[in-house]
């Protein structure tokens, strides 16, 4: 009894052995990455064949990468000498290394005969030895890449590959590509962010990040020891625990989540002073606010060293716009000042400050001067 495939025509047996194949590459891929000796090894007891080899694609995913090839049996040497030399002479390696999407699957009789093969000095002294002959190829490629190449061969005392094995590998490729190609991006992906990681350590500031439901994504180091420093009970920068955290973090970060008023997030800024008498002025940015998706929201913590002359001057942030009439008003409200004070101290009416202070706050989302107060203590 046959199952009908666009064109194909394969048994029970061989549908069971395409859908553990598929089963095992939908795992990988949910886990982000494919190790491809594991997969070989599932290959070769599907397609009864004697060796199998992966070839990874290069940097540019435009061909293979023939140094970081790996096989199941062939032994380092003998494939350090094809590296080397022998792919050179090897007539389905200019197919196999292509990088257009097309001949995605082939065997050795596609490209020459199996009576060719045997007159060539490749053959004799490479395939002999190794004890290959006959090769399913397989190509992950598609219009955005060249994903890397899979090899399976037979020897010479196996059957050769028929077009049964063709139509279960193209069954299979399109499954294969998908995983190879999740496996890249998702290294892509792991490295930019490793990258990324470093460079924020690096940092003279401290970075905090926190998801929407205020666990730290990242941490580094110079956060982790200003946090210590807040705090009775030990920070730890590999522990991901919002606990960790002072509490006074937690509770802004409660209030910039649920507020649906993106223009007063800056109204949570603060400095603050640890138990060293360091100050650190805390700047909170909302990332990808959204109301449809609370799981693409994150907030960014800086935590910023202010030497001691500096601490007046956080207020005066150019990101808040203010004028330089703006900008000593706050100072001086942040300092305790009445209106009448203020416009004492600059020639103007209290109105006038009040009118100014209306301003200020509009411009840094905030609404009470306590909070201005709240900046600089």
């Amino acid at each position: 009894m046959g199952v009908d495939l666009p064109g194909n025509k394969l048994d029970r047996n061989d549908l069971e052995e395409v859908l553990k194949l598929v089963n095992f590459c939908m795992k990988q891929m949910t886990s982000g990455f494919i190790d491809p000796e594991n997969l070989l090894i599932e290959m070769l007891q599907i397609f009864r064949s004697y060796d199998a080899e992966f070839f990874p694609p290069n940097q540019n995913l435009t061909g293979i990468e023939l140094n970081n090839a790996c096989s199941i049996k062939e032994s380092s040497d003998d494939l350090r000498k094809y590296i080397d030399y022998y792919w050179q002479y090897d007539p389905l390696y200019p197919t196999q290394s292509r990088p257009e999407p097309t001949n995605r699957v082939f065997k050795t009789d596609d490209i020459i005969s199996y009576a060719q093969l045997k007159k060539l000095a490749y053959y004799r002294d490479y395939l002999r030895h190794i004890n290959w002959f006959d090769e399913l190829i397989f190509r992950f490629c598609t219009e955005t890449g060249f994903w890397g190449s899979i090899s399976l061969s037979r020897s010479p005392d196996q059957p050769y590959f028929t077009s049964r094995d063709v139509q279960k590998a193209e069954y299979l490729l399109p499954y294969l590509t998908k995983a190879f190609e999740a496996t890249m991006l998702f290294s892509k992906i792991n490295g930019e962010r490793e990258a990324l990681e470093q460079w924020l350590q690096s940092k003279p500031d401290g970075i905090i990040l926190l998801d929407a439901y205020l666990d730290p994504v990242f941490i580094n180091e110079k956060a982790g020891q200003v946090c210590n420093s807040m705090q009775r009970s030990k920070f730890s920068c590999t522990r991901k625990s919002p606990s960790e955290l002072p509490e006074f973090i937690i509770e802004d970060c409660t209030r910039i989540v649920h507020s649906h008023d993106s223009s007063s997030r800056s109204g949570y800024n603060r400095i603050i002073r640890t138990q060293n008498t360091e100050n650190y002025f805390i700047k909170y940015t909302p990332i990808n606010r959204s109301h449809t998706d609370i799981r693409s929201f994150h907030v960014l913590i800086q935590v910023i060293p202010l030497s001691k002359g500096k601490v007046e001057e956080v207020i005066l942030e150019k990101d808040y716009g203010l004028s330089e009439r703006e900008e000593l008003i706050a100072r001086y409200t942040g300092m305790g000042l009445t209106n009448k004070e203020i416009g004492q101290k600059l020639g103007i009416s209290p109105f006038t400050v009040q009118s100014h202070l209306r301003n200020i706050f509009e411009k840094m989302g905030i609404k009470r001067r306590t909070q201005l107060a709240n900046l600089v203590k």
